[in-house]
């Protein structure tokens, strides 16, 4: 009687170590996210989570003031006579697109997960004089803000304003009230967030934006996971400008277990100045080879170094979203971000 009672208590505990070991196999499994190309359809899922990515567009006025005075410094702009001393006065535009993604939806009110730069433009830029040996002192130019618009390919317009945001970081919501905000017009981003802390070495990531207005998704590897002992990472993908603010996805475990570890930030970009013709309106074309005896201005180019891109991460944004979560409250915005 004592052999059989010894041997069920020995069978118990051998079939609940083993049990136990193989929970835990399957647990580190579904903890890890893949450093492998998915063996498993995963279209229908990115095609869900394509419908809650909008195009965002950015156009800020600004009123410029020139000047060719070599002793007009920082002390000086609060004279009340400055803008009387510039030698000229136009308005010209800054633009910027971007991704967002559709977060919320409360009530009437829709609200977009989004990066800061292409949102936010300083109300003030001012502009010195090159010098040869060190910085200049003195002043070129100032720039004031006078309007912007932020718009998107959302129903009734798509105007969009600015919510909550951290220029620091890089992150911002924006939103705004729609009459008819039914499921099928604003589908939102209903995945899980991630922890960008726990990528690896080479862990595999889907990217969908608007790189150049296009809505496209594309896959990277990560680099140099959590640099900065916040998350934030970095990857070799194929990013382009209107790729900022785009969602950046992992698989936990096994294909489609897709959770968002961060959004897309930035490029290295190396800047160019040209010369080309003053043509402000753009309306004349060039034959090339021919002799141009008009008048010339500097351009600045951006010349984008791909396969370097910079990421948000997923713990960062929920970050700002919490410390945002009262603002959001009271203008009718209610985040229920995991």
């Amino acid at each position: 009687m004592k052999t059989s009672i010894l041997l069920i208590i020995f069978s118990a505990m051998v079939f609940i170590s083993c049990s136990s070991s193989e929970t835990t196999q399957n647990e580190a499994l579904v903890e890890d996210y893949t450093t492998i190309f998915p063996n498993k359809d995963v279209a229908i899922e990115l095609e869900q989570i394509s419908q809650s990515l909008k195009l965002i567009n950015n156009l800020t006025f600004y009123k410029a003031y020139l000047y060719n005075d070599s002793t007009i410094t920082d002390e000086n702009l609060d004279d009340f006579d400055l803008l009387q001393k510039a030698i000229s006065v136009n308005t010209i535009s800054k633009t910027s697109s971007g991704t967002g993604a559709i977060v919320s939806v409360s009530g009437n009110n829709v609200a977009l997960l989004t990066v800061a730069h292409i949102v936010s433009y300083p109300d003030t830029i001012i502009s010195y004089f090159a010098a040869t040996e060190k910085p200049s002192k003195y002043i070129e130019s100032i720039l004031y803000k006078e309007r912007q618009k932020i718009y998107s390919d959302l129903p009734e317009g798509g105007m969009l304003k600015i919510i909550a945001i951290d220029d620091k970081n890089d992150i911002a919501i924006v939103g705004n009230e729609f009459n008819d905000v039914s499921p099928n017009r604003f589908p939102i981003f209903n995945f899980n967030f991630g922890k960008a802390k726990e990528l690896k070495w080479g862990s595999f990531v889907y990217i969908l934006g608007f790189p150049m207005h296009n809505k496209m998704v594309t896959n990277g590897i990560v680099s140099n996971p959590n640099y900065d002992n916040t998350g934030n990472f970095l990857v070799d993908a194929l990013i382009n400008r209107g790729s900022s603010g785009g969602l950046v996805l992992a698989i936990r475990g096994s294909a489609p277990n897709f959770e968002l570890v961060g959004i897309v930030s930035s490029v290295p970009a190396e800047k160019r100045f040209v010369l080309t013709p003053n043509n402000p309106t753009r309306d004349i074309n060039y034959l090339p080879g021919t002799k141009y005896t008009g008048e010339m201005a500097v351009e600045q180019l951006d010349a984008i170094k791909y396969g370097i891109g910079r990421i948000v991460s997923s713990e960062k944004v929920l970050e700002f979203i919490k410390k945002n979560e009262t603002t959001l409250y009271n203008q009718g915005y209610i985040l229920k971000l995991d």
